[in-house]
């Protein structure tokens, strides 16, 4: 593609030593440019990309987006803009051609839940008989390629990239989590959604957010550009839904639990420690799901995404098959059963809300004690932390406070800050090192216990300074009762 055509795409730009050229590629990083590349140098957190063209041009970048004209040797063509993130996100649409403009592209936004509903989306439309393509938490998914993912949204360039990649695998659905995040720095700009789900809204990323307010307003970007003939599909049990509906020209579909405010309602059946039985009731028709993951926020997910289907066209039968299939999602009160006579469940859970949310889940359905092991991670919001252990004392019988992902802070200076909420009559125990702490609530354990370890989920590392270490709580717990590492502990 030609630069005259690919800055073509910007709304405002200015030029400075404009030469046209052919272009190979569009980066951020200046470590990934090649030959005819273009460089765009974004104001991070901790890093300017601007201090970085002259090692972007020392790879072969053949032109340069700034904001702000740079001298530099030799003079390349530089693209002078207001907000490079925002460029980066039109180029690239530009550069790969508008791939969401030829698919159908769901996105979702919440606190908690977008993970379990971009499964179950996926699930649904995939029961329609169409290939699904996924960007979210866990992993990112173009047919059999899976790329674990670094962070829930990734930046505009890599988006456009994997959307373009379905196309060209005959992929023309794509389910997408949008994160505050990447709400906030435009990676979803030039991402045309044909429908958004909003699941929740609670505390969260307030040392990336001033205040809930402003988190709020992050999140309604989603809805706002989207089109008349798009679809809003919104929480009619969640008050801040309202906002959704107020500031979109879209069609909107309401989900709940409450029948008469909402469009896709649900009846509990029965629910036990393997699934949810629920009485699925729409515009579309009646369905009785047999929903294999359990607890009342899951319901409110298979709602969301069983509304976004049926929005979409799809099938009640297909909705019911979708949802069924689904069997589990990893980190996200996953089980794990290795002949123990006790549940343990693993679960990305890592903020009070949603630890409260697990927590009252299993306390309705477990007969035997709750046993808990949890942590926060450093370098986040400190407010929730007392809160959480508040939580933990409220819903456990016994629990561990452990290290999640300590990061720059030291884990002993989290752990006393979650201590702050826990009272002098709390039986817990503090075991800073998360494989022992794990091992010590397994030995705990009896017949007809739960064991939960919150907080990670399907992580598969932990972070600690500047390292990152191999660590997945599934392993711990798998070493621990497959191998039975706890027996001459149990002797």
């Amino acid at each position: 593609m030609k630069l005259n055509e690919l800055c073509s795409s910007l709304k405002e730009h200015k030029s400075s030593d404009f030469l046209e050229k052919e272009i190979h590629g569009i980066t951020h990083d200046s470590r990934k440019v090649k030959d005819g590349y273009v460089f765009v140098a974004i104001k991070g957190h901790k890093l300017d990309g601007h201090n970085f063209v002259t090692a972007a041009l020392d790879k072969g970048a053949s032109a340069i987006v700034v904001e702000k004209k740079i001298e530099v040797t030799p003079r390349v063509p530089q693209i002078v803009v207001t907000n490079t993130r925002q460029a980066l996100a039109s180029i690239s649409s530009r550069f790969y051609g508008e791939p969401s403009s030829k698919m159908t592209v769901v996105g979702i936004t919440g606190t908690n839940g977008k993970t379990t509903t971009s499964y179950l989306t996926k699930s649904i439309i995939e029961a329609s008989g169409y290939k699904t393509g996924l960007i979210g938490t866990i992993q990112y998914q173009i047919g059999k390629r899976v790329i674990p993912a670094q962070e829930t949204t990734p930046e505009s360039v890599e988006i456009q990239s994997y959307l373009s990649e379905m196309l060209k695998s005959n992929i023309k659905y794509a389910v997408i989590e949008a994160s505050s995040h990447a709400l906030s720095q435009h990676r979803l700009d030039g991402v045309s959604f044909s429908s958004a789900i909003f699941t929740n809204l609670s505390m969260e990323h307030l040392d990336y957010h001033e205040n809930i307010r402003d988190y709020r307003t992050e999140k309604l970007k989603l809805v706002k550009n989207l089109s008349q003939e798009a679809f809003s599909i919104l929480n009619a049990d969640h008050n801040t839904s309202k906002h959704f509906a107020e500031c979109t020209k879209s069609k909107v579909i309401w989900y709940g639990m409450k029948r008469s405010r909402a469009d896709v309602t649900a009846e509990i059946i029965d629910m036990s420690t393997n699934s949810t039985r629920i009485l699925l009731n729409s515009p579309w028709g009646k369905k009785i799901i047999n929903l294999k993951l359990i607890g009342k926020h899951n319901i409110y997910n298979a709602l969301a995404a069983a509304a976004n289907g049926l929005a979409l066209g799809f099938t009640i039968d297909a909705i019911k098959t979708g949802i069924e299939t689904l069997s589990t999602v990893p980190g996200r009160l996953e089980t794990l059963n290795f002949g123990q006579d006790f549940e343990v469940y693993v679960d990305f859970a890592h903020t009070h809300q949603a630890l409260q949310v697990i927590l009252s889940t299993l306390r309705a359905i477990t007969k035997g004690r709750i046993i808990l092991v949890f942590g926060c991670g450093g370098d986040r919001d400190r407010k929730k932390r007392p809160k959480m252990g508040h939580i933990a004392e409220k819903y456990s019988d016994v629990f561990w406070i452990t290290s999640d992902n300590p990061r720059s802070e030291d884990p002993n200076n989290i752990i006393y800050e979650i201590q702050k909420g826990v009272s002098k009559e709390a039986y817990f125990r503090v075991q800073p090192d998360r494989k022992i702490a794990i091992e010590e609530a397994l030995l705990e354990a009896q017949k007809g216990d739960v064991v939960i370890i919150a907080g990670k989920g399907h992580e598969q590392y932990q972070i600690l300074k500047n390292t990152i270490i191999p660590f997945d709580d599934r392993e711990v717990v798998r070493q621990a009762l497959q191998n039975n590492i706890l027996l001459p502990l149990r002797v």
